[in-house]
């Protein structure tokens, strides 16, 4: 049986260098890594390619892979967003639309759907007020977004987007014969925890950081309220949602 070929676009991050070292572990895929930075040395031995540089430049050379899977992690995460809201627009919007454009393409013209597993994030989510966040209990899918953050705006209209490439991209389902499009599935991951890697760039990063330095006997001052909640997630649990 011949190995799947698959892209990890962010394999330097997080969830990137956790998610290439399972894949590696299932066996059966070729695993080709994207991301602006060198990989690191714990995966760099398990990606039999990396295409190092800005991904929404870099995406015209993903025409010539057969690429079954596209796992898209790159993105500009949600402190550094806020900083610069251009280029997070830019990294989170127009990187994720090539890609799907590329998904789209290859799916049409093989006639065989290309999975496409974005990673979303509660950021999608925004109340008003503290108050009517305590009032509102479990939220639902549809709930309440209208998030405040650009990070956050990215990452909703980008599950817009896969869900029109996935079932309406140029009206072709319309088609007497429509064309195969690809397999969007997105998944609003909460703050994510790993015991190995520490994250870089979100508003939720004081947990990790909070339990890395307790773990090494030193100090730690939380950016946050005292008074602050947020949901987390394992980064195993997360991996295998994948």
């Amino acid at each position: 049986m011949s190995e799947q070929q698959v892209l990890v676009t962010g394999a330097c991050g997080e969830i990137g260098q956790a998610l290439v070292q399972e894949l590696a572990k299932r066996g059966g895929y070729r695993i080709v890594t994207a991301d602006f930075m060198p990989l690191p040395d714990l995966i760099k031995a398990l990606s039999a390619e990396h295409i190092q540089g800005d991904l929404v430049y870099k995406i015209k050379t993903f025409y010539d892979y057969d690429f079954e899977i596209i796992f898209h992690l790159a993105a500009s995460l949600s402190s550094k967003a806020e900083v610069a809201t251009e280029e997070a627009h830019r990294i989170n919007v127009e990187g994720t639309m090539q890609l799907l454009m590329l998904a789209a393409y290859r799916s049409e013209k093989y006639g065989k759907a290309v999975k496409f597993l974005f990673p979303s994030s509660i950021a999608a989510y925004g109340m008003p007020s503290i108050e009517v966040k305590n009032q509102a209990g479990m939220v639902k899918e549809d709930d309440w977004n209208m998030p405040h953050t650009m990070y956050g705006c990215n990452k909703l209209y980008c599950e817009k987007l896969g869900m029109y490439y996935g079932k309406y991209y140029g009206q072709k389902h319309l088609d007497a014969n429509p064309p195969v499009m690809p397999d969007f599935r997105a998944i609003r991951f909460p703050g994510l925890i790993s015991a190995f890697t520490l994250p870089s760039g979100g508003t939720s990063d004081y947990g990790p950081e909070m339990l890395h330095a307790a773990a090494q006997g030193k100090p730690y001052s939380c950016f946050v309220r005292a008074d602050t909640k947020i949901s987390f997630m394992a980064m195993p649990d997360a991996i295998k949602s994948c």
